[in-house]
């Protein structure tokens, strides 16, 4: 029985870190909101998140923090749900606004396709669709 209540609990303590403490958003204006529409430039498909590079119509170049591969696997997101050239609305909360980087993402659109992903609330992984 205490062998078995204390697998349970590592199991637990383990699960629970690797899903939630990579880093803290402390450095980010999670109270805000913003959205950046540009051309995906790269795509950096690797853990602990998957990094999408944007340029904007204006020449400025943008990082979006996503979620991580096995979240997005989870969405229906794969390795080709999205290519460079893709022109893309990113919606999420920046960063110092100096920085370009915007994270905690909310929504990804594609205005070509209709196709969408969009964040679940607390730590699903979110949802992603066609219109």
């Amino acid at each position: 029985m205490t062998q078995t209540l204390l697998a349970v609990v590592v199991v637990t303590v383990l699960g629970a870190g690797s899903a939630q403490a990579h880093h803290s958003y402390g450095a980010y204006f999670e109270d805000r909101s913003v959205s950046i529409e540009g051309t995906i430039e790269s795509i950096k498909s690797a853990n602990p998140h998957v990094v999408l590079t944007l340029r904007t119509d204006t020449s400025q170049v943008y990082t979006a923090e996503w979620q991580n591969l096995f979240q997005l696997g989870y969405a229906n997101v794969t390795a080709t749900t999205l290519k460079a050239s893709d022109r893309i609305i990113v919606t999420g909360a920046p960063r110092d606004p100096s920085s370009h980087i915007v994270t905690l993402l909310k929504e990804i659109r594609r205005p070509a396709d209709g196709w969408r992903w969009l964040r679940m609330t607390g730590t699903a992984p979110g949802v992603s669709e066609r219109r």
